[in-house]
């Protein structure tokens, strides 16, 4: 089928458009050329171009850039992508993942390669940088961010492995404070982010070694345990 196809499946809650969508019977498969627009159970959609869909397995992918927005503000930008509608599962590489999109308070998460599970928000991600929304901290003068090797969200549970945690200035060329931990965990159940084996750095020079330690996260407006260092004059 050729201009403007629209191909809808009222029963299992999608739809796809292209300008050319080609049906293998035989194999239960459909492919699409030039840009592509899919709606996917009401709750997704996805911009991308020359799609492949696997029907009888469930499986929409392409080699190319993607761009998934869901009904809570989330959008993924992805340079290639699989979705498997019935786990409600993404997986891709170089991701760019917002909440909260274009509203106050979004964080940026970017991973090299990860499956996110959209359905429960957890994910599993290798090379992470997490950008959290700059007033986290009560000043919008801060830039929060952590970088690790590898990530991972199970329910309330967030673990960055081999991470690097700071909120000074992207400005600044050498961050005037730092934490480097093999672990570091955020959990919101206990309201807490707690580090295992972490060193604080101050320009760069280790100063301080910590086997293990916690510091409340961002919801707790006070409570015992490890300040977040600031220089003062």
């Amino acid at each position: 089928a050729n201009g403007n196809v629209v191909l809808q499946d009222e029963i299992q809650n999608y739809s796809i458009s292209a300008e050319e969508i080609t049906y293998y019977k035989n194999d239960e498969k459909i492919i699409s050329k030039g840009k592509t627009s899919s709606i996917i159970q009401s709750k997704y959609s996805i911009n991308s171009s020359d799609i492949l869909f696997l029907i009888n397995d469930g499986i929409l992918s392409s080699g190319n850039h993607a761009i998934l927005k869901d009904n809570n503000s989330n959008i993924y930008n992805l340079d290639n992508f699989s979705y498997f509608i019935e786990e409600e599962q993404l997986k891709g590489t170089n991701i760019v993942a917002i909440s909260n999109y274009q509203l106050p308070k979004s964080d940026k998460l970017y991973f090299k390669n990860a499956i996110i599970d959209l359905k429960n928000n957890n994910f599993i991600a290798k090379d992470t940088k997490i950008e959290v929304h700059n007033d986290v901290f009560g000043n919008s003068d801060n830039n929060p961010r952590i970088k690790g090797v590898s990530s991972k969200k199970v329910g309330n549970v967030t673990t960055v492995k081999k991470g690097v945690f700071t909120s000074c200035n992207k400005d600044q060329n050498c961050p005037s404070w730092s934490i480097k931990a093999e672990e570091i965990e955020h959990n919101k159940d206990k309201k807490q982010i707690i580090y295992d084996n972490a060193i604080l750095k101050i320009f760069d020079l280790p100063v301080l070694y910590f086997p293990k330690f916690f510091h409340p996260d961002p919801t707790v407006e006070r409570q015992s345990g490890f300040l977040t260092p600031q220089i003062n004059n």
